[in-house]
């Protein structure tokens, strides 16, 4: 299995960045680490509890803080299928 290590951005893994209003899920945690996976998802590596964030500028939060436990969950995005083929959803 091939695994592509993905960079920080100021600080900060990013797991999605919202098409529509820009905002971002965010960990903050320096031990943390995402790799997209050569099937195209992507696997997150926390060796302790972290918290993802939603940020989006100075504009309130669309929801709280969500606490995750420590391990490796892999991330998978909501899809859709057209007569194109599949699609992610934007958020």
């Amino acid at each position: 299995m091939v695994m592509k290590k993905f960079d920080r951005w100021n600080g900060k893994l990013v797991l999605g960045t919202g098409a529509v209003t820009g905002h971002q899920h965010t960990i903050r945690d320096s031990k943390a680490r995402l790799y997209e996976l050569d099937n195209g998802k992507r696997l997150l590596k926390l060796p302790r509890a972290v918290i993802l964030r939603h940020e989006h500028g100075n504009t309130p939060a669309e929801h709280r803080d969500i606490r995750l436990p420590a391990g490796e969950p892999v991330v998978s995005y909501k899809r859709r299928y057209t007569p194109d083929g599949w699609e992610q959803i934007e958020d």
